[in-house]
């Protein structure tokens, strides 16, 4: 959970710190709110107490049965086949200045850069070879809010990189226009957990969104299904093939000494956030650190459910979104391995965590609108500042 408008790192004085007085000092004269060093030397743990999330942690996992009722589409012709969800309007929000442009620039990664995913462990399967088309085609089977024809007109284009299985991990990139430096770089990320099939959907309501109206503002890389072998399973799974949570399976800084006793003590070895025996031992992780590493993202946006809530991770915690649209913001902690601990923390890259209340309900169309356009506000308000000159 990291972010674009990042804070000195408190190892020399801010240019503007007055001398003779402390960083924490000139921090709260300034207003700004930073972690204090012990969290950042031991970490901090949420408890995700049932009072905090307005219910009982037992409710939480496994999420209720009465909920898993709207997303999925079952493929088998003798099974029910569940409603789509509508789609949203196609209004334009005049403030955040969005344009139809289908002039792009091409963006190269680093050079001479190698990604980590194609190093992989004889413990997955080689590519499938999965064309974007036949990767709709599931998707499309799965997920009754997603179209085949949608999907393909999302352009989804295969990274380097695979899952556990050899499905393809996707990405739809909507590169700066030319002549028009982009305020940041976002990364957005669906799907990390196979089983919010929610997360999924609404990343692919975005991407239509940004097809029509991208401005060039922001340069965004969007991957709706980071598990696509959890997500695809007919028994959706919350881990990937292996059985690995991804979002504990991060190499944060505190991985090695706590990841798996934190797993065993304090999680009892729930299997559905089992860390993996190493950190970043599975593909879908490796294709994350990658990602992150290339892209530089100056924030990531990454959903999930059920929790109703919006969390936040960074160095500087001041700058959290109160609201996305009816999702009022939570703070429930970092963990060994998590993205939040990663990036947000480790690498002070804002991590922005949008948890839908439902896995498999998905908003309304006009929930889903509000959620976009206050994401994108929060975005021009708090990322690439100093870029951004007359837009604050």
């Amino acid at each position: 959970m990291t972010f674009a408008c990042t804070p000195n790192s408190g190892e020399e004085p801010a240019a503007d710190q007055p001398t003779g007085i402390s960083a924490e000092e000139a921090d709260q004269s300034q207003g700004i709110s930073r972690l204090p060093v012990d969290v950042l030397s031991e970490g901090f743990y949420g408890e995700q107490s049932g009072e905090a999330l307005n219910t009982t942690t037992e409710s939480l996992d496994p999420e209720p049965i009465e909920l898993l009722e709207a997303t999925p589409r079952l493929v088998d012709t003798d099974q029910q086949i569940l409603p789509a969800v509508p789609k949203a309007k196609d209004s334009i929000v005049e403030d955040f200045e969005f344009s139809t442009a289908d002039d792009v620039e091409t963006v190269d990664e680093p050079e001479n850069f190698k990604p980590f995913c194609l190093g992989l462990a004889g413990d997955t399967k080689p590519d499938k070879g999965i064309s974007p088309e036949e990767a709709c085609l599931s998707i499309s089977n799965r997920l009754a809010s997603v179209t085949n024809k949608g999907c393909i007109a999302a352009q989804l284009q295969p990274t380097q990189c695979h899952s556990v299985s050899g499905f393809p991990i996707l990405v739809r990139e909507f590169t700066p226009l030319p002549g028009k430096p982009p305020q940041g770089r976002i990364l957005v990320l669906g799907g990390t957990h196979g089983d919010e099939l929610t997360s999924v959907s609404i990343t692919f309501k975005w991407i239509e969104r940004l097809n029509k109206h991208h401005s060039g503002l922001f340069h965004w890389r969007v991957a709706p299904l980071v598990n696509p072998d959890g997500v695809l399973k007919r028994a959706a799974t919350r881990t990937n093939q292996n059985g690995v949570d991804l979002n504990r399976n991060l190499p944060s800084d505190d991985w090695e000494a706590n990841a798996l006793d934190y797993w065993e003590d304090k999680q009892n070895k729930n299997p559905r956030r089992y860390p993996g025996e190493t950190a970043a031992s599975e593909p879908e992780t490796k294709w994350l650190i990658d990602e992150i590493e290339a892209f530089k993202p100056d924030a990531i946006i990454s959903v999930h459910a059920p929790y109703g809530v919006v969390d936040f991770d960074s160095l500087v915690l001041n700058t959290a979104p109160k609201t996305l649209g009816h999702i009022h913001l939570n703070l429930l902690g970092t963990y060994p391995g998590s993205l939040g601990n990663y990036a947000g923390i480790n690498r002070n890259i804002p991590v922005i965590t949008l948890e839908l209340p439902h896995s498999w309900v998905m908003p309304s169309e006009a929930e889903t609108l509000e959620i976009w356009e206050d994401t994108v506000g929060w975005l021009r308000k708090n990322v690439g500042q100093s870029v951004a000159g007359s837009d604050h």
